[in-house]
């Protein structure tokens, strides 16, 4: 049996993934902390400095923190008075010996959390520190960052913020402590030798300084697929660890100790900037690789390969839903089957080689772009091939502007002109890259049952690729990519996504049509960022056919104007923009603005009023209100309103009318159900101004007489939404109400006759 470890490691992982998804269990959030003053006890695992609001801060992560029970926390005769003078073992002993006293109830699960604290303590030393802790929330939305789950993952469970530091042990680890100076003081020479720009790249290069690297740079590098060269990883050990071993192999000394040496080296590297999954992998298969020369063995990239993934899977299992993990194993992995497949690859010049070398790699790793970005940037390939080949040059240079730099500070910063170079041209065919045609192939979230049957054909075709012609594996990769990134049709959906005290419903038409009715949010920044955009890629939404604009508050906007600003870069197009056609005296700056935004970036505006239709197909949208040049007296009552019909479904949407607004509204409901043209009751109604009592009133439901009623608002907003009276009258009229406050973003599917309610958070 070929490799039979790594069918082993294969077994386990499979194991692993069969356990985590038939036996799911989130990430605890802790909400009843959140927010509160808290005491921790814990010790200094890593510290290091990031930009946070535009300012440089300082990030500590404790581990094997106790939350202080308050009522013990003032009466301790250990703590903290003697915290100081005991030594890090005595102090974790007398914690182990009196956790359960010591720990505030409900908070056992609290393993690590990130503290932002005024003053650094020292690496390995045990602190005391106070401040309001900030548990890390679940996702609300399909697509959105889940950070309760990922950081469960690096064994924290949320951040203490303004937090002070009250006591530290005076016994610490001078080894790391020692490491974490030598690393700052690298990280000094870099900032002084290479533009701002440059340096926060080579300082996440060579030191791991991910948390100060430039925001715009990552998001270029993150767009264009070439974000994995800011990893350490194993072309960081080939160059320092293979370089040390070849340079001590001249020396006089035993070949095991050259070894010892090496590894001892590349352990204390990775301990200084951070040791990521990335790090782990190549150092453990950096370590078999020379002790396979030791004991005259030859030496297999994939069994070495699982070696690292099971040290890792067997510490922390979660890993295999990490996308640093699973990004880093399956370009090995890619690259371990490489020799199997090559016969099938071209190979008339070396240049062919390495394009085919790439995309083989990429293949392997597609599922990974797409199952967490819902994107593949497709001229990553021929990026890499030019990138990758200059990363040796751009380490070496950085290395050496370092030392040199420690010895002569103008020597590094003449030697620094290099890498300079070499990250203008990097950024130069980024942005050219970023300005083709297709440049992102947006395709969804795949489905689980898609991505086993891709690696199964994948697997198939490596296995056989020596046996069949090369019609046949080439069959078989092409039936596993369009299977992979084909989207099932979808059904008829509303989704009303949860972006806190504000509006944005998606629709789909289930016949290829998408659209937007309002994107924004008053509490939460960025929302096209981290909310309406990852939900769309994640629907497979490439263009939105109209975005309707149900009048110019922040809360309705402030996403979509997002969208427009970064528009080119999100991957995502729009069709037009609808505004409600108000009068001049009565189109505010925010209005004029996000108009002449849309014109700006050549999307067409258009204005709706009373009895305009938008029909596609079985679907209707035909808009209530306001009439032509409408004047209102404050803009919520200009609150365009949106009636759907499809097949036998019917919808209302409402923006945030209310007022004069709403009555003028009712009575042209009232006008359509006399004419015929409004059923008794309709299937949703999108409750107007996120639950005031000020709308939806009692004349305006009895009229509507809605079976659901949907809500957006945000959780323990300073308005009181949805408010208590509100609530009372739809549940009067017998409405089942959804709430994202309570549930999240809330999706309705029509199939036929059946409409079907699903809240993302159960």
């Amino acid at each position: 049996m070929r490799r039979p470890l790594c069918l082993t490691g294969l077994a386990f992982a499979v194991a692993l993934l069969l356990g985590i998804y038939l036996m799911p269990k989130g990430a605890e959030t802790y909400d009843g902390l959140d927010g509160e003053q808290t005491l921790l006890l814990g010790v200094v695992e890593w510290k290091e400095h990031k930009i946070s609001k535009d300012k440089e801060v300082l990030v500590v992560s404790l581990g094997q923190v106790i939350v202080l029970n308050p009522i013990l926390a003032d009466s301790l005769e250990y703590l903290p008075e003697k915290i100081r003078e005991a030594t890090v073992k005595q102090i974790k002993k007398y914690c182990e010996n009196n956790k359960a006293r010591l720990c505030l109830p409900g908070t056992e699960g609290i393993e690590g959390v990130l503290c932002y604290p005024g003053e650094e303590p020292a690496m390995g030393s045990v602190v005391l520190m106070e401040g309001k802790f900030y548990a890390f929330s679940h996702a609300t939305n399909p697509g959105a960052f889940d950070a309760a789950d990922y950081y469960r993952i690096l064994g924290q469970q949320g951040r203490l913020m303004q937090a002070d530091c009250l006591s530290q042990s005076r016994d610490h680890s001078r080894f790391r402590e020692t490491l974490y100076t030598c690393r700052e003081y690298l990280s000094l020479t870099l900032h002084a030798c290479y533009p701002e720009k440059e340096a926060s790249v080579m300082g996440a290069m060579l030191l791991g300084e991910k948390g100060l690297l430039d925001g715009e740079v990552k998001s270029l590098y993150q767009h264009n697929g070439i974000i994995h060269i800011l990893a350490i990883s194993g072309l960081h050990l080939s160059i320092l660890g293979m370089g040390l071993y070849k340079l001590l192999a001249h020396l006089p000394i035993p070949k095991s100790v050259n070894i010892i040496l090496s590894v001892a080296l590349m352990c204390c590297y990775g301990t200084m900037t951070g040791m990521g999954v990335s790090m782990v992998r190549a150092l453990v298969m950096f370590g078999l690789k020379l002790c396979a020369s030791l004991a005259g063995r030859t030496y297999d990239l994939l069994s070495a390969m699982t070696v690292a993934a099971l040290l890792i899977l067997i510490q922390q299992p979660l890993y295999l839903t990490h996308s640093g993990f699973l990004f880093s194993f399956g370009a090995v992995c890619g690259l371990g089957f490489l020799p199997e497949v090559s016969e099938q690859l071209p190979d008339r010049n070396a240049f062919l080689k390495a394009l085919s070398a790439g995309a083989w790699v990429s293949l392997v790793t597609l599922p990974v772009h797409l199952c967490f970005y819902y994107e593949f940037p497709l001229y990553s390939i021929l990026l890499n091939l030019i990138v990758i080949p200059c990363m040796s040059l751009l380490l070496v240079s950085g290395l050496g502007v370092m030392a040199a730099a420690s010895v002569f500070l103008p020597l590094g910063r003449l030697a620094a002109f290099p890498g300079v170079w070499i990250l203008t041209f990097y950024e130069k065919c980024c942005g050219f890259c970023m300005g083709l045609p297709g440049q992102r192939l947006v395709t969804g979230r795949p489905g689980n049952w898609q991505v086993v049957v891709f690696l199964g054909l994948l697997a198939a075709a490596v296995f056989f690729a020596g046996k069949k012609k090369k019609v046949h594996f080439w069959c078989a990769i092409f039936s596993a990519v369009m299977l992979l990134t084909c989207r099932m049709p979808q059904n008829f959906e509303i989704t009303v996504l949860d972006i806190g005290q504000g509006d944005c419903i998606y629709l789909s038409d289930g016949q290829g049509g998408h659209y937007l009715i309002d994107g924004g949010s008053s509490d939460q920044k960025e929302v096209e960022t981290y909310q309406i955009i990852p939900f769309l890629k994640y629907r497979g939404v490439r263009r939105l056919d109209a975005v309707f604009v149900s009048h110019s508050d922040e809360d309705h906007i402030s996403g979509i104007q997002g969208m427009l600003e970064k528009y080119g870069e999100t991957g995502i197009e729009i069709g037009c923009v609808f505004l409600p056609d108000l009068a001049e005296e009565s189109r505010d700056e925010n209005y004029l603005t996000l108009a002449a935004l849309a014109q700006s970036r050549d999307v067409p505006v258009a204005f709706l009023q009373e009895g305009d239709r938008l029909d596609k197909g079985e679907l209707m949208l035909t808009c209530l209100h306001p009439d032509k040049s409408y004047v209102n007296l404050d803009t919520n009552a200009g609150s365009m309103v949106l009636y759907l019909t499809y097949d036998d479904f019917s919808a209302l949407f409402t923006g945030d009318l209310e007022g004069e607004g709403e009555s003028l509204v009712t009575e042209r409901l009232a006008h359509m159900r006399e004419a015929g043209g409004l059923p008794e009751g309709i299937t949703l109604l999108k409750a107007a101004h996120h639950g005031s009592k000020n709308s939806t009133k009692k004349e305006f439901l009895a009229l509507v007489n809605p079976r659901l009623a949907l809500i957006s608002a945000g959780r323990n907003n300073s308005y009181g939404h949805p408010h208590r009276e509100t609530l009372e009258r739809l549940a009067e009229q017998g409405c089942q109400i959804y709430q994202t406050p309570d549930g999240g973003a809330v999706t309705v599917r029509v199939r036929g006759k059946k409409v079907s309610v699903e809240t993302f958070v159960h």
